[in-house]
């Protein structure tokens, strides 16, 4: 007669009583700063959203697109102007919380057009050079607006 197979479990030994309760989350440390970051933009004051939040040394971007600081489109069906803009919106972000592009630790690229990937890839080499930070990038069907072919968030960690 065959053996019991033993189970084999990966990860953390459960007990018995263990529970499946997720954990509490971890609140930020006491006197951590929680500020929205706000580039002073108006055309996005009609929106439910901040494009930024700092939360200690962390900034979270909200996702940027293309849109100058009136709200106008720039560089309609141009993946690399459309690149340039968004970057530029998310220094101004980081600016306004006393960062900047080099101290982006993380972003998260969309795109409209796959075949339009290495354009944007060609504007971030300029803009990061040998010191990129980690990054996704995910092709999606369409944007939150019409003529949008990029959104880009991040996060960085402020200087001070």
């Amino acid at each position: 007669m065959p053996g019991k197979k033993k189970r084999v479990i990966r990860g953390r030994a459960k007990t018995p009583s263990a529970k499946s309760t997720p954990k509490p989350r971890r609140p930020a440390p006491a006197g951590a700063r929680r500020r929205i970051v706000d580039p002073g933009w108006a055309w996005d004051d009609r929106l439910p959203l901040a494009q930024g939040k700092q939360i200690g040394n962390t900034i979270y971007v909200s996702g940027q697109i293309a849109y100058d600081s009136d709200g106008k489109l720039v560089g309609a069906g141009d993946m690399k102007a459309q690149t340039r803009q968004v970057f530029d919106n998310i220094r101004n972000v980081l600016e306004s919380a006393g960062s900047g592009l080099k101290d982006i630790v993380k972003i998260n690229t969309y795109i409209t057009d796959g075949s339009k990937f290495m354009d944007m890839l060609a504007v971030r080499g300029e803009i990061f050079g040998d010191d990129p930070p980690a990054s996704t990038a995910v092709v999606v069907a369409a944007l939150a607006f019409p003529a949008l072919l990029i959104e880009v968030e991040a996060i960085a960690i402020t200087r001070a």
